[in-house]
């Protein structure tokens, strides 16, 4: 029996130096939605990874491959088309799958969907807007609500303040640093109930900040007090696909830029790793 691979890829909107696919993950998002439609793709919710790793839905190896996405930080621009810094007006996430679904048809990109990875802590994001964002506010919550309840998109959980350099020291800007219950349940727990709050929802993923992780997280802390929480699933960087036997703590995940710089770069990834028996 051929083996379920499932790829998902991950993408940042503060990833633009220009407006090439190299220099902008906006351009590479949506060329890589046209090149995964045209391989045979279908577009799943994260969601349905976490579900079908703990045994609640099936994915079946005779259907068509299948992926996933996300973006992380949680910029405006991940949902709210506008100017972003100096490289002019730029598309959301948001619109290009938009648009792309509306293109391709309901018929045959039905579950198309993003899940867009936010920091909770309204402190913090202002706090990294003002450093790494040259002063422009663009880590609003006001988005949120919408996002979530649309048909395209959903609000999951990346920690309580990304223990973002722009916040704390060098020794502890490393989400590994994160090894005892009440730094995790502030980092975590805490984040989730914040990000349930804004949005309206019910979140169920957790991101780890720059795929950060340890031990106490993914064998202690996540699947006891997290799993309690309501927490399905945590998602790292590693680059490889996600198979029915992935340890649903250490979910991997492949990032535009770091992973591929070109479209046919990530065809050949996806071959290589996801279309080969």
């Amino acid at each position: 029996m051929t083996k379920v691979k499932v790829p998902v890829l991950t993408y940042h909107a503060a990833n633009i130096t220009g407006n090439s696919y190299q220099s902008n993950d906006r351009i590479a998002f949506q060329s890589d939605l046209y090149n995964l439609h045209h391989l045979g793709f279908q577009i799943i919710p994260l969601y349905w990874l976490a579900e079908w790793v703990n045994g609640d839905r099936e994915l079946h190896h005779d259907a068509a491959p299948y992926v996933a996405l996300s973006c992380d930080d949680g910029l405006d621009h991940d949902f709210i088309d506008g100017d972003y810094l100096n490289f002019g007006p730029q598309k959301s996430f948001y619109r290009i799958l938009k648009d792309f679904h509306a293109d391709v048809g309901q018929k045959h990109q039905p579950h198309a969907h993003l899940t867009a990875f936010v920091i909770a802590c309204s402190r913090a994001r202002t706090k990294i807007a003002m450093k790494s964002l040259q002063g422009h506010q663009l880590l609003n919550d006001n988005w949120w609500k919408e996002a979530n309840h649309s048909a395209l998109m959903a609000i999951e959980n990346h920690s309580w303040d990304h223990r973002h350099p722009d916040i704390y020291c060098t020794e502890q800007a490393n989400f590994k640093s994160i090894t005892d219950e009440t730094q995790a349940t502030r980092q975590i727990i805490r984040a989730k109930k914040e990000i349930d709050r804004i949005s309206a929802g019910n979140s169920q993923l957790f991101c780890y900040p720059w795929g950060h992780h340890n031990t106490y997280l993914a064998q202690e802390f996540l699947p006891t007090l997290g799993q309690q929480a309501g927490i399905k699933a945590a998602f790292t960087c590693e680059a490889k696909p996600v198979t029915h036997d992935t340890n649903p703590w250490l979910m991997p995940r492949y990032v535009c830029g770091p992973d591929w710089h070109s479209p046919n770069q990530l065809i050949q990834l996806l071959k290589q790793d996801v279309l080969t028996a």
